[in-house]
């Protein structure tokens, strides 16, 4: 097994590129000369902004902001630009996953850099600039940033003169089908976006409706949420695709500032040779649980991890400077991730033609937010350790993938976790089915829970959850919406 570099949990890093650094010093020095509420946050925080010189300046210095603490102090117009809600176009809503929703204004500048953002993804990924492509785009057409920032974006790209079409769906299974099945025929390829599971429905229902998936040349553009590799490859084989480095791509963004980075066929090969390598991956980002690993241009977004939460700058609709978006991981130069796996790395991309030379960029690794898990006698239960469950092959024909956690207590106060499992369509299981599904549940947490795993050997069955199973579409528990929560918090 390799070995990672002695100091390399040392670059963790808040030193990144010297873009970064300048582009975060002067959106501090915009932002405190010509943002109402940002100059009465700094008053507060007794800054003295002309003190403010250097990069090094800026770190010691500069307070960090949050929603709670910033945001939600002032109102909407005084957090843009001269204190001028116009100099946007458009607002869009938090999904609300951390409290109450908010509504984030966007103008034509954050549209045009959506455009160059995912020009990269098209161009260099999925080869749209010489492919006829048909985009389905099934993330939310309402109020969520998601469908508008993704149509926008890719409109702009249309307007290069590239050879694309788009269709927006939105949450609409039938009407995505639909459009696949009657328009995939006159195109090179076809480019689904949207939520992980929700693609995942769609791929399904398509095959039902009678797509064929074999000669329709498919690639995927996801956001929202994280998934692992053996879900990448899970959901590639629906679409008869062997390329888990050019077919699936996953986005890491947010309403806050669109899109803040995203999978690259470097990052995912990264990702891949540490999943086979536990505890190389444990040495490298301090996780058990595999993060997932994007990278993002550092002359656009400023990245930084303090005290294991990830804060980024950026030119957002309101100019974020040293946010807090609560997300927990780190960011990595791009030598100290290849570093410990070279040889391995520079082989494997000659095998499976990844491009090394374009995606020389940072990593940001996320491991989710701290609330998204549930506890068990103190034992962190990620939904990642369920996921891998469900499309266990055993089980994956059963279920759609989905489902909820939540720790409950019995009358006599015993804690015990439980999972609420949506069954696919039409699907009815038998006694013996449940079991199996019950048995298949806490093998994947014994084996990707090093805690979980502990915790069964000293209690025993106490450990087990209980797995409650109910009908495809719950309104309790997974009517149609923009965005699925893992955990489900008792009141």
């Amino acid at each position: 097994m390799s070995s990672a570099p002695q100091s390399i949990q040392d670059t963790l890093t808040d030193t990144p590129t010297i873009n970064g650094e300048a582009m975060a010093l002067e959106l501090f020095h915009t932002a405190a000369a010509r943002v109402p509420a940002y100059k009465d946050f700094l008053a507060q925080a007794e800054v003295d902004t002309n003190s403010i010189k250097t990069y090094v300046d800026f770190k010691q210095h500069v307070p960090l902001m949050d929603k709670k603490d910033y945001l939600r102090q002032y109102p909407l117009p005084d957090l843009c630009l001269d204190g001028n809600l116009f100099h946007n176009r458009i607002i869009s809503v938090s999904s609300g996953s951390s409290g109450e929703p908010f509504f984030w204004p966007r103008g034509a500048a954050q549209d045009h850099d959506g455009t160059d953002m995912h020009t990269r993804i098209y161009d260099h990924i999925f080869k749209m600039n010489e492919k006829s492509t048909l985009l389905v785009i099934c993330f939310s057409m309402g109020t969520w940033i998601a469908g508008s920032f993704t149509t926008t974006s890719s409109l702009g790209y249309i307007d290069k003169g590239n050879p694309v079409n788009v269709v927006t769906p939105g949450l609409e299974k039938a009407e995505a089908v639909n459009a696949i099945k009657n328009l995939a025929h006159l195109y090179d390829q076809v480019v689904i976006t949207g939520y992980p599971p929700f693609v995942k429905d769609i791929i399904e229902q398509g095959k039902a409706a009678g797509i064929d998936w074999e000669n329709t040349k498919t690639r995927l553009l996801m956001a929202g949420e994280a998934f692992s590799e053996e879900w990448r490859d899970y959901i590639l084989d629906m679409i008869h695709s062997d390329d888990p480095y050019h077919d699936a791509i996953n986005i890491f963004g947010s309403a806050d500032a669109g899109m803040l980075g995203h999978e690259t066929p470097v990052s995912i090969l990264v990702r891949r040779i540490y999943n086979d390598d536990p505890e190389l991956c444990k040495e490298v980002f301090g996780t058990d649980i595999l993060p997932s690993i994007v990278q993002y241009e550092p002359a656009a977004r400023h990245f930084e991890a303090i005290n294991g939460e990830l804060v980024f700058s950026s030119k957002a609709g309101i100019p974020l400077v040293r946010y807090n978006i609560k997300d927990t991981g780190g960011v990595l130069e791009y030598d100290a991730v290849i570093a410990p796996i070279k040889d391995r790395f520079e082989a494997l991309a000659a095998e499976y033609n990844v491009d090394i030379s374009h995606w020389q960029k940072p990593f940001v690794y996320l491991n989710g937010r701290k609330d998204f898990s549930v506890t068990i006698y103190a034992v962190n239960i990620y939904p990642e350790n369920i996921k891998a469950a469900l499309i266990d092959p055993r089980l994956r024909d059963w279920t759609t993938g989905r489902f909820t956690m939540a720790t409950k207590n019995h009358s006599d106060m015993d804690q015990y976790f439980e999972i609420t499992v949506e069954l696919a369509d039409k699907c009815i299981i038998n006694d013996e089915q449940q079991t199996l599904i019950n048995e298949v549940v806490v093998e994947h947490l014994k084996k990707l829970n090093a805690e979980y795993r502990k915790l069964y050997s000293a209690i025993g069955d106490k450990a087990r959850p209980h797995v409650r199973l109910v009908a495809f579409g719950h309104p309790d528990y997974f009517a149609t919406g923009v965005k699925h929560r893992w955990v489900k918090k008792e009141s």
